[in-house]
């Protein structure tokens, strides 16, 4: 966690469980080396991984399920 998460995480009230829980998340994304993706990947997406990857579309959505499920 950044120190900008930690900062708001030290102020925030008791019921702001919510917006802690955001704060920390997006402090995760700060991170060298992590990023947000969607949990569904665009038909353009999966199109360009099934190129990539020389694979069919429905073998890289397969893939990206078994990525999005296992991610650290």
């Amino acid at each position: 966690m950044n120190a900008i998460a930690m900062t708001l995480m030290k102020k925030s009230q008791p019921c702001d469980t919510n917006l802690g829980a955001s704060v920390t998340a997006m402090g995760a994304l700060c991170e060298p080396g992590q990023t947000a993706v969607p949990l569904k990947p665009s038909a353009t997406m999966l199109a360009a991984g099934a190129r990539a990857g020389g694979v069919s579309v429905e073998v890289a959505w397969k893939i990206y399920q078994a990525m999005i499920h296992h991610a650290d």
